[in-house]
């Protein structure tokens, strides 16, 4: 009865190299679009791709009327919010530099998930925060990547912290939805729900587009962002946390920025610093330990009274 829930490992790994590469593969499509229109053609190829994919899975597509309005607040903050403020830090912040601000996320989630009465992090599992931060740190300013002054990349620093705070509080606000339906079912009403608010703010934007000077680069970065970052990255990522909880989940985003640093070297043939190799140990590690931590949950009756229904 009170048997660990698990979820495999390989998986979120997967993610999190899909997602790191992100940063420099986002980079190419930022060439030909813009963070908001990229966006826009992006959830209009993705959330079609997600209804196949929930349809083919578990032949039901049905939801609950009275639960419209809140995958529309999860459409509107987790897709529409989140993912504008990711592709423009993207644009405007170094990889390096945004992939920090967007590591500290998991601290988001865990103040966002005590303040909402959800789940709290032991003594272990605070540790092993502190030490894959302490690796983030590491990895980031240890290496060839250093922090960059000025306000260019001041500007995209605020805007990666922004995107990291609601990157943090989304898995909380989805928590319920996630409990009463499946990860894909959430994701692909979300991604309905964001992408008419997309339309709604970009929809000129798209049609301003000039096709036929969009390069190569730009459209391989579309399709790597619908088929991978979107459609096999989101719905995993969500699926986990149905399964282990956020705090267990998050927290391997601090790998990310390990990826990020990885393939910067590959592909723009950076150095790769030995004192980043020490902070990618020391993230993993972290990791390890807050897998290996006693999750508390904390169920209100309120929520235990809302998945009896």
């Amino acid at each position: 009865m009170n048997a660990e829930k698990k979820f495999p490992e390989w998986v979120l790994w997967g993610v999190v190299l899909v997602w790191g590469a992100n940063y420099t593969v986002g980079k190419w499509g930022m060439v030909g679009f813009d963070p908001l229109t990229f966006n826009v053609v992006r959830f209009i190829g993705a959330t079609p791709l997600l209804f196949l994919l929930l349809y083919a899975l578990e032949k039901n597509l049905r939801i609950q009327l009275k639960d419209c309005w809140e995958l529309a607040m999860l459409g509107l903050i987790g897709i529409t919010i989140y993912q504008t403020l990711f592709m423009a830090s993207v644009k405007y912040a170094t990889a390096t530099n945004a992939s920090l601000m967007l590591a500290i996320s998991p601290v988001f989630t865990a103040i966002f998930a005590y303040l909402a009465g959800q789940e709290r992090l032991g003594p272990k599992g605070r540790l092993g925060s502190a030490l894959s931060l302490v690796g983030v740190v590491f990895v980031l300013l240890f290496g060839t990547n250093k922090l960059a002054l000025g306000w260019d990349v001041l500007r995209g620093d605020l805007i990666a912290i922004l995107a990291s705070s609601v990157w943090g509080l989304y898995p909380v606000i989805a928590k319920r939805m996630l409990r009463k339906y499946s990860a894909l079912k959430t994701m692909t009403y979300a991604s309905l729900f964001g992408t008419i608010f997309f339309l709604i703010i970009g929809g000129k934007g798209v049609l301003a587009i000039t096709w036929s000077e969009i390069t190569f680069a730009a459209w391989g970065s579309m399709l790597y962002s619908i088929a991978l970052v979107t459609a096999f990255g989101l719905v995993v990522w969500y699926h986990a946390i149905s399964r282990i909880g956020a705090n267990r989940v998050m927290p391997y985003m601090y790998a990310v920025p390990v990826v990020a640093v990885i393939t910067a070297a590959i592909i723009l043939r950076e150095q790769v610093h030995l004192m980043q190799g020490i902070g990618a140990v020391v993230i993993f590690l972290g990791i390890g330990m807050i897998r290996k931590d006693k999750l508390t949950v904390i169920q209100t009756k309120e929520v235990v009274s809302e998945i009896a229904k």
